[in-house]
């Protein structure tokens, strides 16, 4: 098999077809759905203004011109350098650079409305009244809606110069409500403006400061829960009337960058205010200066793309700013954007992905010399695999989500049980159950029967009437026809009241929770092991709610002690994304491990004397000589060390284990991700039975519905088959995830993700025993006991720190 790069995963560089657009300059480009529009723009060869709109389709790669119905109206005016906002499933589009009859160039600025209907595919030109708050004329500037609002900010007059200036529009009456003054230059050359989310979390700066926004919970249900998009990096949530300000960001003198980020409140309010967050941006690497930037919100994150110049490199570069915590990062893309031109980018937000449009033939300072922007070639950028994500939507309201634990925990309203692996029964409502799993609803359509029952039928007054009991036969009743008559005579029963389902009792009971309150919000659910089998079960019965919900909480629980399990865990469900960020973790581990033997190394060759070295191994691994742990180093002297070996039960706390070995002879889950690192880490059981089946033996029910096949259970944990055995990290009671569909870890089809790389079992180097000292020598070594104490206690405070590491 042909391994591929992480970067390659990461980034997938494709090749368009149909009626691609030619090179553009100054286009818009928007995605409604799956579709991307670009819309006018001058053509580099002609330099004419078109007023064309191209659309492609992102499942096909396919490229269409669009060509307007009859009934619609005239396409806008040919312009560049114009703004494009989707709002309702349609595109607002407003100003820019035009043709004039007037002016002596030919050129004009504009200020016109026209919006295109996605869903009719026509132009419509709405009446905007005059209004005091209408805007100049302007190119070149930035956009955004908030609230049924257009907001136009800044921007170029005809003469080039800067316009001070918001304006807003109202979406609903087509009326300019508000001006406001902006002392800021700010357009497209270097700025963007993008509005966050509703319940997007703001700055933790800003949270408590705010009058009237919203509240923070610090409870600890809620900081262990991202419901509603809402949690925040502080452990806390925002409350649902938190308003969405614009995020206005702006980089500027391009040789000693300035950055400048504004948040922009009510824009459309007399009490608007406009917060300055620039001091508060960090990142351990912060964006460089940007050209004609571009810039999206996805999840609790803002994504800035724009081309990058210097002497040194020219290249497309993406950025991830942390909404919580105003905090930079850098979207690692490998090679792709180092070679060939790519100009211009936008997000599909459905996929998670940054699609980014150029030529790979093509040069990029040559291009954007001309302001030329190239459609032939496509880069999609997996923005999942480094924690930037669309998140999962509420569904249903906290008080529906209580109601829903209080009727799983409710036997009264229950018609039916499910029976675990711990043979443990489980009441449960089986109508619940088949509303929202449909694998549940298939297998009670075919566990009812229908059976003839007999009700007694009575004559009066020459019509025929049914009664339901004793009693009732002096009841009015309604006539009935021989139909309707034959029809009661026939009555749907159940075959079998249990079900067995061969999970362990926690599992099935978070499963149960999901299905009743369609929300992951328990403490027994926000457990690794548990999420990892939920996400193994939501891939084997098609739940995609379950699928998003187990896979970004695992995203949120993903370090260095989690990241073999959530591997091989995405791995399975083909979660490739969570896999990708998973191993670059795992890898991150390895060489923290790396760098920890070579200091080591460097130490032994440093130390003078070994005794010394044994006494410093000793006081870092906290050891005395009678701790009962190896007897310290005179007890390493006088037998021989053991070595580490993670089959034996963990790591040996030897002299000259590193401290990574130590904690994992201490934790579990730090030992699995040593195993992991190491190649030697137990893999999941290639084969298991995972379809559950119905208590009752032999009936008609359980046919084909399968059995426990030579899979065994401990209740200490284990689940093995054959010879193969896996233990959660950290857990005492758990079991691991059942049988994953057919097929091997392998990423992208035939391209697996490359395996880390292995190394021994040993970590550390046992330590050479010192040789006795002879007998001429111990009354000398007697005599300066004190002063010798002294000077190896001063050495080991000089360098202890130095290679001591903690996790």
């Amino acid at each position: 098999m042909q391994m591929q790069s992480i970067s390659g995963i990461i980034t997938q560089v494709h090749n368009t077809n149909g009626e691609t657009p030619p090179p553009l300059v100054g286009a818009s480009m928007t995605v409604v759905g799956d579709r991307v529009f670009v819309f006018a723009g001058r053509l580099v060869t002609s330099r004419k203004m078109t007023n064309y709109m191209y659309v492609l389709d992102l499942n096909t790669l396919q490229w269409t011109r669009h060509i307007p119905p009859p009934d619609s109206a005239k396409p806008p005016k040919p312009r560049y350098f114009h703004s494009a906002d989707v709002y309702n499933n349609s595109i607002v589009v407003f100003g820019g650079m035009g043709y004039s009859r007037i002016s002596t160039d030919g050129l004009c600025v504009l200020d016109d409305i026209s919006v295109f209907d996605v869903e009719t595919m026509t132009w419509k030109r709405p009446t905007v009244e005059p209004s005091l708050f209408a805007p100049r004329p302007r190119y070149a500037h930035l956009s955004a809606i908030v609230e049924d609002k257009l907001v136009v900010i800044g921007g170029q007059d005809m003469n080039n110069g800067y316009l001070g200036e918001i304006n807003v529009l109202d979406l609903k009456t087509w009326e300019w409500v508000h001006a406001k003054t902006f002392d800021k230059h700010v357009g497209a050359y270097r700025s963007i403006a993008i509005t966050a989310p509703p319940k997007t979390r703001l700055p933790i700066m800003l949270r408590e400061g705010m009058n009237g926004g919203g509240t923070v919970d610090n409870s600890p249900q809620v900081s262990a829960i991202d419901d509603n998009n809402t949690n925040n990096a502080a452990g806390g949530t925002t409350s649902v009337d938190t308003p969405s300000p614009i995020y206005l960001y702006t980089n500027y003198n391009f040789a000693d960058v300035k950055r400048e980020l504004q948040l922009i409140f009510t824009p459309s309010g007399a009490s608007s205010a406009v917060e300055d967050c620039s001091n508060y941006m960090s990142g351990s690497a912060m964006p460089p200066g940007l050209r004609f930037p571009t810039g999206h919100t996805l999840g609790h994150h803002l994504v800035l793309a724009g081309t990058y110049l210097s002497p040194q490199s020219q290249s497309f570069t993406i950025w991830a700013l942390d909404l919580g915590t105003l905090t930079w990062s850098r979207i690692e893309t490998g090679s792709v954007f180092t070679q060939g031109s790519w100009n211009r980018g936008v997000l599909h937000e459905t996929t998670n992905r940054f699609v980014v449009f150029g030529h790979r033939g093509r040069n990029l300072l040559d291009d954007y010399n001309h302001r030329q922007v190239n459609f032939d070639h496509i880069a999609m950028v997996d923005m999942e695999a480094f924690g930037v994500y669309n998140l999962p939507k509420a569904t249903c309201s906290t008080l529906a989500q209580e109601m829903g634990l209080s009727l799983l925990n409710e036997p009264a309203v229950s018609d039916f049980r499910i029976i675990t692996i711990e043979n443990q029964s489980i009441p449960v409502n089986s109508a619940v159950l088949s509303q929202r799993w449909p694998y549940f609803e298939q297998l009670m359509k075919e566990n009812r029967t229908t059976v003839t029952t007999r009700k007694p039928v009575i004559e009066k007054k020459d019509e025929l009437v049914v009664t339901d009991g004793p009693g009732d036969e002096d009841a009015l009743a309604t006539p009935l026809t021989p139909q309707q008559q034959q029809q009661d005579q026939k009555q749907q029963v159940l075959k079998a009241h249990s079900m067995s389902f061969p999970y362990p009792h926690p599992v099935v009971i978070a499963l149960l929770q999901f299905i009743y309150t369609d929300n992951l919000l328990t403490a027994q659910q926000y457990q690794p092991h548990i999420l990892s089998q939920l996400l193994l079960l939501a891939d084997m019965y098609e739940l995609p709610r379950l699928r998003g919900l187990a896979t970004h909480a695992l995203h949120q629980m993903l370090n260095m002690s989690t990241a073999p399990l959530i591997f091989e865990t995405a791995a399975l469900s083909h979660q490739t994304s969570l896999q990708v960020r998973a191993l670059k973790m795992m890898i991150a581990a390895k060489k923290m491990i790396q760098q920890q033997q070579q200091q080591q190394q460097a130490q032994q060759q440093m130390t003078p004397r070994e005794n010394t070295f044994s006494m410093y191994a000793e006081s870092v691994s906290g050891r005395s000589e009678g701790s009962g742990l190896g007897g310290g180093v005179r007890r390493s002297q006088q037998q021989p060390e053991r070595p580490s070996s993670p089959t034996s039960g963990g790591y040996y706390r030897s002299s000259t284990a590193s401290p990574l070995q130590r904690q994992a002879s201490e934790d579990p889950a730090m030992s699995s991700m040593l195993d992991h690192l190491s190649g030697t880490s137990p893999k999941f059981p290639a084969t298991r039975t995972r379809t559950p089946s119905y208590a009752t033996p032999g009936s008609p029910f359980a046919k084909g519905i399968g059995s426990n096949r030579g899979m065994s259970y401990s209740s200490q944990g284990y689940a093995s088959a054959g010879t193969e055995a896996y233990r959660y990290p950290g857990s005492s009671t758990s079991s691991p995830p059942q049988t994953p569909r057919h097929g091997s870890v392998a990423v992208g089809g035939a391209s697996p993700i490359p395996e880390t790389p292995t190394s021994s079992n040993t970590l550390g180097s046992p330590g050479t025993p010192q040789p006795s000292k002879s007998s001429k020598n111990k009354k000398e070594s007697s005599k300066d006991k004190k002063s010798g104490t002294k000077e190896k206690k001063a050495f080991l405070e000089s360098v202890g720190n130095k290679f001591s590491m903690n996790f």
